[in-house]
C-alpha cells in the first residue's frame, strides 16, 4: 500500500491486490485509488499508455470524473491503448478500483477487436453485465471488489477457452519489444503477415508499439530520477537527437520534458493529478 499525506488533510491511498494466477498472462495489476483533497476539482492528465485499463468508480460523488465539454465519464469504462494525451477533471473526493491489462488481453481475454479500442473510452456495460458492475460498485470494500473482478475476468477467460491466440504476438510483447524484424525468422512468418497479425491482436503496428514502450521506459527513468540530463535520456533511448526526443515526448504527454518533470503531481498511473500549487516536487505511484 502507498499512502501519501499532505497539509490540509489531503490523502492519496493506492492499494494493490492479488491477481488469480490463470489471469497473469493478461492482467498486469489490480489496484484501488482513493483521493481526498481540499478544494475544487483537479486536473487528471492522461499520457499515452500502451496498457489498456478497466476503471470502475466507487465514490459517492455524482460527478467523479468528466471531460470538459463532453460531460460525465461513465461509472465503469474500458480505456484502450492511448497514443496521445488527454486531460479530465476529477472530483477532489474520488475512489475507483481498476485493472491494468497487457495489450493482447483486449482481443484474447475480452474478445474485442483491439483496433476499435485505441484512443477510445468505452462503457464497460458493453463488455460486462450491468448487474456484475453494480455488485462491484456496492461491495463493502476494495478487497471484495478485487475478488469480484478476479471472478469476472475468470468467467471471461473460460468463455474464451476455445479461442487460440497467436503465441508469436505474446512472445514479442512479453520477451522482446525491440525491432520485430529480428524475430521474423524465429516466428517463421513474413513481415507483412506479422504486421497484420500484430495489428489484429494489439490495434497498433509493431513499430508504433515499440515507440510507446520506449516512452514507458523513459517515464520509469524519470520517476526513479535515474538520469543526469534530457540529452542523456535522448541518447540512452536512441533518439536521433534531443529535438526528436522532445517532440515525441510532447506528443505523448501534452507538454515538454522540462515542464513535465517540474510539475507537482500527487498520483500517477499514466494519469497525472496536478496539484493547484506548483511546489515542483514529483510523487508518483508506479502501477
Amino acid at each position: 500500500m502507498l499512502e501519501l499525506y499532505y497539509p490540509n488533510i489531503e490523502m492519496v491511498n493506492v492499494q494493490l491486490y492479488q491477481i488469480a494466477p490463470h489471469l497473469a498472462p493478461y492482467v498486469r495489476q489490480v489496484w484501488s485509488l482513493d483521493l481526498s483533497l481540499d478544494g475544487d476539482a483537479v486536473d487528471l492528465r492522461m499520457t499515452a499508455d500502451c496498457y489498456p485499463h478497466l476503471v470502475i468508480r466507487c465514490e459517492h460523488s455524482a460527478d467523479g470524473l468528466w471531460l470538459p465539454g463532453d460531460g460525465i465519464i461513465p461509472t465503469a469504462t474500458l480505456k484502450g491503448i492511448s497514443t496521445q494525451s488527454i486531460t479530465y477533471k476529477m472530483s477532489p473526493k474520488y475512489s475507483h478500483i481498476a485493472v491494468s491489462f497487457y495489450p493482447n488481453a483486449i482481443k484474447n481475454l475480452l474478445g474485442i477487436d483491439a483496433c476499435e479500442t485505441v484512443d477510445q473510452l468505452i462503457s464497460a456495460e458493453h463488455i460486462f453485465s450491468k448487474d456484475m458492475i453494480e455488485q462491484i460498485i456496492i461491495a463493502d470494500s476494495h478487497f471484495q471488489r478485487a475478488q469480484l473482478i478476479n471472478s469476472l475476468l475468470t468467467e471471461k477467460l473460460l468463455k474464451r477457452h476455445s479461442y487460440q491466440s497467436d503465441r508469436r504476438t505474446a512472445d514479442f510483447l512479453l520477451n522482446h519489444k525491440d525491432a520485430y524484424h529480428k524475430k521474423l525468422s524465429d516466428y517463421n512468418i513474413s513481415e507483412r503477415h506479422f504486421r497484420r497479425l500484430f495489428y489484429s491482436e494489439i490495434g497498433l503496428s509493431p513499430t508504433f508499439y515499440k515507440r510507446l514502450y520506449r516512452f514507458e521506459s523513459i517515464l520509469t527513468s524519470i520517476r526513479n530520477d535515474s538520469f543526469e540530463s534530457l540529452t542523456e535520456l535522448a541518447y540512452q533511448f536512441e533518439y536521433a537527437d534531443q529535438s526528436h526526443f522532445c517532440k515525441e515526448f510532447k506528443a505523448f504527454t501534452g507538454e515538454s520534458p522540462h515542464s513535465f518533470i517540474k510539475k507537482d503531481r500527487i498520483f500517477e498511473d499514466r494519469g497525472l493529478v496536478e496539484r493547484p500549487d506548483d511546489n515542483s516536487h514529483f510523487i508518483g505511484a508506479l502501477l
